[in-house]
């Protein structure tokens, strides 16, 4: 009969120490998810605070981009206004290039001398490209 009543308490004793086992868990676990949201919330926060430092300073260098070109526009505009007045005055081409274009131009007609020539040149590819194949006997069919 000892056997039994000890046998009995021990079983009652499983069960309420599973049962609080469990509870306890139930409780760590409560906890330890709090304790995990809490640390998920600081890392949000933080990225989001990076997000915003990083979308400022992104902010603060699309604005300066801004400002530089519309201050290449209005120079620019400031230029096509002078530009206007200045046409009459600066020629296309310098006075030096002018008076180079004009001689070159006289000269070079008197110079030029068409010539024909009856050999093709030489073909001075690896294998031989096929460009220039061929001798002159048969060109000179070929013309025939």
């Amino acid at each position: 009969m000892e056997l039994l009543v000890s046998l009995a308490l021990l079983v009652v004793g499983l069960i309420i120490g599973f049962f609080s086992g469990r509870f306890f868990q139930q409780k760590q676990g409560a906890g330890n998810t709090a304790q995990t949201e809490k640390q998920v919330k600081e890392i949000l926060a933080q990225q989001a605070q990076h997000h915003i430092h990083q979308t400022r300073q992104s902010l603060e260098s699309i604005e300066s981009q801004c400002d530089t070109l519309k201050q290449q526009i209005e120079e620019y505009e400031m230029l096509l206004e002078q530009g206007g007045d200045d046409d009459s005055k600066v020629p296309f081409y310098g006075e030096q290039a002018t008076t180079y274009l004009r001689n070159n131009l006289k000269g070079s007609d008197k110079s030029r001398v068409k010539r024909v020539s009856d050999t093709q040149p030489r073909d001075f590819a690896n294998s031989g490209s096929g460009l220039f194949v061929g001798g002159s006997e048969q060109n000179n069919a070929e013309k025939q």
